[in-house]
């Protein structure tokens, strides 16, 4: 396997390979981040590695959206593509005492970073279907921020004088960005009533006391296909687990979420589990159970919230509704 490091960034490309045979690094600098780019530098990695595409690993860091082209044009001409987070490649290059930095270097250190990776998961795109959502998810995202960052500034104007003026623009405001998040939501409803697999899906999820509509549109892209393991690999994901540091007599911390992944996506799981505390009849014994044994509210809350991400994982695995049992 030949593992190929790429550095992207919105308007370049920087690639490192290294020749064992020669024991020098082969590189490719600042190729424009467009598709003649991105297809002169996959001729390149086939020439100067001399094999077939499935011989190939390309790995690049996920940053933002600048990637993923190049990520689906690999993966669409059979080049295996692993993406790394971007904090986990620079601990990597820490660790190995690099100091300096450029995207040269960057490039050297993801093809090492990627070599001595034990179990990656190999990139896959996502379905068109899936790649609308996500993106409208995203939209629907930021239309929220921007709707309270304004419903905040209006609040802050009965305390300026004269500001009705800037209350009205701000109401005008408020009112075309709620407008336009209709919009999206009726037009992710829309493409999930329009997709089989996906309607099936969040008819599933919904079987769920505490998920309803909303919060399972925000699982589907987690969740419509077997991309996880493990029921607890997704709480981790997701930053669900605890996480304990102790070492001999002296460091002895309890334990916390790892605080990784979508801090956004834990927020919106928050009222799914105070709701199923009070409507399935399995959480208030399980929240009652972790209270007798020293746990905190809060800490009880985030239990559940993790366990009901395990059913999640559960039922769309099984491919059965969720059926309350009677305890946890």
């Amino acid at each position: 396997m030949y593992f190929i490091g790429c550095d992207v960034s919105k308007a370049t490309l920087d690639a490192a390979w290294f020749n064992e045979t020669s024991g020098n690094w082969v590189e490719k600098q600042k190729i424009p981040n467009s598709r003649g780019g991105w297809k002169s530098l996959l001729k390149s990695m086939l020439t100067a590695c001399d094999c077939e595409a499935d011989d190939i690993c390309l790995v690049v860091e996920a940053t933002g959206v600048y990637h993923r082209p190049l990520a689906d044009l690999a993966y669409g001409a059979g080049v295996r593509v692993v993406i790394t987070n971007p904090g986990r490649a620079a601990e990597h290059a820490s660790s190995h005492n690099r100091l300096n930095k450029s995207d040269r270097l960057d490039a050297r250190g993801l093809q090492q970073y990627g070599r001595q990776l034990e179990k990656a998961h190999e990139y896959v795109p996502d379905s068109p279907q899936i790649q609308a959502l996500r993106a409208m998810l995203s939209r629907l995202r930021q239309l929220d921020k921007d709707i309270q960052r304004e419903r905040n500034r209006l609040e802050k104007c009965a305390f300026i004088a004269q500001s009705q003026v800037l209350a009205a623009s701000i109401q005008r405001q408020v009112r075309q960005l709620s407008k336009e998040r209709k919009l999206i939501q009726g037009k992710i409803d829309s493409l999930i009533n329009e997709h089989r697999p996906l309607r099936h899906i969040q008819v599933l999820l919904m079987t769920i006391k505490g998920y309803g509509k909303i919060t399972s549109q925000w699982l589907l892209p987690l969740l419509y296909r077997e991309q996880f393991e493990s029921a607890r690999q997704l709480a981790a994901f997701l930053g669900l687990t605890p996480v304990h540091r102790t070492s001999g007599t002296s460091l002895k911390k309890c334990g916390r979420l790892s605080g990784r992944g979508d801090r956004y996506m834990r927020s919106r799981l928050y009222m799914p589990a105070v709701c199923a505390k009070r409507h399935d009849p399995a959480m208030p014994a399980f929240y009652d159970r972790l209270i007798r044994r020293g746990k905190t509210p809060k800490q009880a809350l985030t239990a559940i919230m993790r366990k009901m991400v395990h059913v999640a994982y559960g039922v769309i695995k099984n491919d059965e509704p969720y059926h309350c049992p009677v305890s946890a």
